[in-house]
């Protein structure tokens, strides 16, 4: 890989890529206003990077300018399918370098490492990531997404009720689970657990609030008690027409507990990241307006 270097305010900036392309961004770079302030520039660089969609990778003092909209972007993707499937190279690098993870020896053993599971690299990696305030970019980065130790936290307590209704029953289909509303304000979520078992129950909506039927649905989550089904079966089996032997019985007691903490886990998880997106949304609205009264003005 061709690199180029930049020298600013006493400060070495670095692009890598190919020839063409650094060459070219190269003069974008000098005429950047930088003062020399690492907090500052940094900053300013992502910017640029953004606006002018800089293919080039930028280190500043040695270390990776991240670029915010690609990173962000690239996180809501790995987010929303829940797995490390489509994880590109790029974002591999950013959270073990950015974020501080161990080597791996490849991107393959890094979604094995992490089971596949982006929850799982949350949970272990990103909830736990110190932030650095020398390195604005990424500060920013993990601010915007809710991660790193000093995040995280926030992201627990966001305001849910900020999202849509039909948005919380679209997140429950995501997850697996059907929704019809019987006209009378309820929904009846539904699951096939195995080719014998469809297991539904029915959840109040009328005049609710999201965060109201979210604490419902984990009423209902932890109320299941799966032994009581289990022997509720064994009495009933005797009228059903082909029933299920006793192991059937107690493997789908346990699939039901397993899909029901399942839901109450996912649907909460993916509406904080709905309320967080939304929340950015009327920031970034907020901010354009003020700009415009101030251009205005």
């Amino acid at each position: 890989m061709n690199n180029v270097e930049v020298k600013v305010n006493g400060k070495n900036i670095k692009l890598y890529g190919s020839n063409a392309v650094i060459q070219k961004e190269k003069t974008v770079i000098e005429y950047l206003n930088l003062t020399g302030n690492e907090y500052e520039d940094r900053l300013v660089i992502q910017q640029c990077i953004d606006d002018n969609k800089l293919k080039s990778n930028i280190s500043y003092e040695g270390n990776t300018v991240y670029p915010f909209e690609k990173t962000v972007k690239e996180y809501r993707k790995l987010q929303k399918s829940g797995t490390l499937d489509k994880m590109s190279t790029y974002m591999y690098h950013f959270f073990m370098y950015a974020c501080n993870d161990i080597a791996h020896y490849d991107i393959g053993g890094y979604r094995c490492y992490y089971n596949n599971s982006f929850r799982r690299l949350e949970d272990e990696l990103l909830s736990n990531n110190w932030t650095s305030s020398r390195f604005t970019d990424r500060d920013k980065i993990f601010k915007e997404l809710k991660i790193s130790r000093e995040y995280f936290k926030e992201r627990d307590m966001i305001d849910i009720d900020k999202i849509s209704i039909n948005k919380l029953k679209s997140i429950i289909k995501e997850c697996g689970w059907e929704v019809n509303n019987d006209g009378n304000g309820f929904w009846k979520l539904s699951k096939k657990i195995n080719y014998k078992t469809n297991y539904s129950f029915n959840i109040d909506i009328l005049n609710h609030s999201i965060s109201r039927i979210m604490r419902e649905i984990n009423y209902i989550t932890n109320s299941f008690n799966k032994e009581n089904y289990m022997e509720d079966m064994v009495i009933k089996r005797q009228q059903i027409d082909n029933p299920p032997t006793i192991s059937e019985i107690v493997s789908t007691g346990n699939d039901i507990k397993y899909s029901l903490n399942q839901l109450t886990s996912d649907v909460l998880y993916k509406t904080r990241v709905a309320a967080e997106e939304k929340l950015s949304v009327l920031n970034q609205e907020n901010i354009k307006s003020n700009d415009n009264l101030n251009y205005e003005y």
